[in-house]
């Protein structure tokens, strides 16, 4: 007997005895699980009075003034002037509905730039930990309190740069930005092992001598196409 027939036949046998005890069917069982098709849900903020968003931005110069509804946001830093963005993505909207098992494979803010300052900033995403709302919230009972470069960077969600000098990961506006990645938050949100009150966005370093500011589309200028957004892709597990 040839070399590739022998092969073959030892092959032939191995498939045999797995088929017999059982294991084969235990390895495909896995293999139909880890090929789920991923599944994909996207929360955007249009029209403009969708509940799917709520977002609004505070600032340190107006500390007791709303901005919720604004059609634009801003990411500032300055002396006395820094300002933050506050968003949040009803889950319970993603249609089918997101099981609590699921897996989150990645999730991801898009924000819709518009205006970029002249230095190439961070900008660190925060998951906020108390309530708030977009007709209500101030600089003065944001709940991260008054208190600049407040929380720290390290404890950020995830950070991306925006600016116009050339080597800055966001250099070009109205565009969507990339690099927001909040995946290890939205599972949490997903499994109830933590309370979905979205986002707060900041520059990594607030009080900049030279005012730097990022102006972002809100859901209220009701654009389909720089709408805020969050993109979801997870696989169900049964």
């Amino acid at each position: 007997m040839s070399r590739r027939a022998t092969g073959y036949a030892l092959a032939t046998l191995a498939v045999s005895m797995l088929l017999t005890s059982g294991a084969f069917a235990a390895g495909l069982s896995f293999s139909a699980q880890a090929l789920t098709p991923y599944r994909t849900c996207v929360l955007s903020g249009t029209p403009a009075t969708t509940t799917a968003v709520t977002d609004a931005s505070v600032r340190q110069g107006s500390a007791t003034s709303n901005f919720g509804t604004q059609t634009t946001n801003d990411v500032a830093s300055g002396a006395s002037a820094n300002r933050r963005l506050y968003l949040r993505f009803d889950l319970t909207q993603c249609s089918p509905a997101i099981a609590s098992s699921a897996v989150i494979r990645l999730a991801t803010l898009r924000m819709y730039v518009t205006v970029l300052p002249a230095a190439c900033r961070t900008v660190d995403i925060f998951r906020v930990t108390a309530t708030w709302t977009e007709a209500a919230i101030t600089w003065n009972n944001q709940p991260f309190g008054t208190t600049i470069n407040t929380p720290a960077s390290g404890s950020a969600t995830d950070t991306y740069n925006a600016g116009t000098p050339a080597g800055c990961e966001n250099l070009t506006a109205n565009s969507y930005v990339t690099g927001a990645v909040v995946t290890a938050d939205v599972g949490a949100f997903v499994a109830g092992t933590a309370t979905n009150f979205g986002w707060m966005l900041r520059d990594d370093v607030e009080g900049s001598s030279t005012l730097r500011t990022q102006t972002y589309t809100a859901k209220e200028l009701a654009t389909a196409n720089q709408a805020p957004q969050l993109v979801i892709t997870y696989v169900s597990v049964p």
